[in-house]
């Protein structure tokens, strides 16, 4: 079994931060808009945003990965069919 490597093991770990993030900023914010408490809902508002925007980042991040991965894996399969 190969070891993952670190900069796999920072986009899950991103990626994971992000999404609870987001949700924890989403339920804040509803809390301070249930409550009233205008400081409480912005804050909510923008912990949720930034949570979206680095889920977004680690997303890109792992789609670029993945689209490359795709194109060698291709060449390599071209590579044996041209034998």
């Amino acid at each position: 079994m190969s070891q993952p490597s670190p900069e796999g093991i920072v986009e899950v770990v991103g990626a994971s931060i992000a999404n609870k993030g987001m949700a924890v900023g989403a339920a804040t914010g509803m809390v301070g808009w249930l409550s009233q408490v205008n400081w409480l809902g912005v804050s909510g508002l923008v912990v949720a945003v930034i949570g979206l925007l680095v889920s977004t980042y680690f997303q890109i991040r792992r789609d670029r990965r993945e689209h490359a991965e795709s194109i060698a894996r291709i060449e390599a399969l071209r590579d044996q069919c041209q034998r």
